[in-house]
C-alpha cells in the first residue's frame, strides 16, 4: 500500500468517527432536552399544587354599595297594647337587655346575612339606644335608631333622613327629631315615615354593613367595633353584653325580674311571661319586613 493509499485510509475513518460522534451527542442532545422539557408540566404542577389559596388577594367589598333593603310597613300581625307591661330601668343590664332581646330575631338575621358573631348587634343596641327604638342619642347631635348612626354615616350606607345632612353632628337635625318623635307620639311605624334610621330592619342592617367594611379592612372583629364607635372601650361594652344575652343565668334573673314587675298582667286572656312578651314582639317585627329580610341574598365577610 503506497503512502497515499494509506493516508486516504486514515482519512477516511476519522470522517467516519466524526459522523458516529455527531449522532451520538446529537441523540444525547436531544434525549435530555426532550427529558427537561417532559419535566416542565410536572414540575409547574408541583408548584400549583403547592400554592396556598390565601397567597391569592383578597378582593373586599364595598358594603357601602350594598343596595339598602326595600321594606315597608305591614300591617301583618295585629300589634296588642302592651302600656301596662312594665320592664327595668334602662339604665340597667336587665332592663338593657329585657328591651334589646325584644329585636333578637332581626339581629339574628342580619349576623346570618353578613356572617357577624352572635349577638354583637344585639350588644350595639345595649350600649347605642339601650333597647329603646326611638331613643335618639341623648346629646341631640342627630344620632337615631336602635343601633345609633349619626348623619354622615347614615347617608353613605343609604338611608334616608329627616333632614339631607351629611355632617358627623347635626344639631339642627337633632331637634327635628324630638319633634318628630313627639309629634308622633313615639309611634315607631309612624317614625320610620320621617327617618329610615327608625326602621328597625334598616337600621341594623346599615350598621352592621358599616362594621363589615371595618372588618374587611383590620380582619379583627374587637377593631371593626371600636371603628363604629371610635373608642376602646366600645368594644368591651358590646361583647359584655353580648355575653350576657347567652349566659342562662343572667337571662334567668332577667324574666324573674320581669314576672315580678308584671304580676297580675294579662295579655290574649293569659298572665304575660317574658317568653311571650318577647314572642309578641318577634311576631310584630314581621310588620317591618322580616319575612322579605331573610330571603336576601347573603353578602358574608371574608
Amino acid at each position: 500500500m503506497t503512502d497515499d493509499s494509506l493516508e486516504e485510509k486514515v482519512n477516511e475513518g476519522r470522517r467516519d468517527f466524526l459522523k458516529l460522534t455527531g449522532s451520538t451527542l446529537t441523540y444525547l442532545f436531544l434525549g435530555s432536552a426532550l427529558e427537561s422539557l417532559s419535566a416542565i408540566p410536572a414540575e409547574a404542577a408541583r408548584r400549583k399544587k403547592k400554592s396556598p389559596r390565601h397567597n391569592l388577594p383578597h378582593v373586599h367589598r364595598n358594603y357601602a354599595k350594598i343596595p339598602i333593603p326595600k321594606l315597608s310597613y305591614a300591617p301583618l300581625v295585629k300589634e296588642p297594647n302592651l302600656s301596662r307591661v312594665s320592664v327595668a330601668d334602662n339604665n340597667t343590664d336587665i332592663g338593657r337587655m329585657q328591651r334589646a332581646l325584644r329585636f333578637r330575631n332581626i339581629t339574628d338575621a342580619v349576623e346570618r346575612r353578613y356572617g357577624i358573631p352572635k349577638d354583637y348587634l344585639l350588644g350595639m343596641i345595649c350600649v347605642e339606644s339601650e333597647g329603646d327604638p326611638t331613643q335618639p342619642n341623648s346629646s341631640g347631635d342627630g344620632g337615631a335608631g336602635l343601633i345609633h348612626m349619626q348623619p354622615l354615616l347614615a347617608s353613605a350606607y343609604g338611608l334616608k333622613m329627616i333632614t339631607s345632612s351629611k355632617r358627623l353632628r347635626d344639631f339642627h337635625q337633632g331637634r327635628k327629631i324630638n319633634r318628630a318623635i313627639d309629634k308622633t307620639d313615639a309611634d315607631l311605624k309612624d317614625l320610620i315615615k320621617y327617618d329610615e334610621r327608625f326602621h328597625p330592619i334598616k337600621n341594623i342592617d346599615a350598621a352592621a354593613r358599616m362594621i363589615c367594611d371595618a372588618y374587611e379592612e383590620t380582619h379583627n372583629w374587637d377593631k371593626a367595633l371600636k371603628r363604629y364607635a371610635g373608642r376602646g372601650s366600645y368594644t368591651k361594652k358590646v361583647k359584655k353584653y353580648a355575653k350576657k344575652a347567652q349566659d342562662a343565668g343572667f337571662k334567668q334573673k332577667m324574666k324573674a325580674d320581669f314576672a315580678r314587675r308584671n304580676t297580675g298582667v294579662m295579655l290574649h286572656g293569659r298572665q304575660i311571661t317574658y317568653i311571650y312578651y318577647q314572642g309578641v314582639f318577634f311576631e310584630q317585627n314581621r310588620n317591618y319586613g322580616l319575612d322579605a329580610y331573610r330571603k336576601l341574598p347573603a353578602y358574608r365577610v371574608q
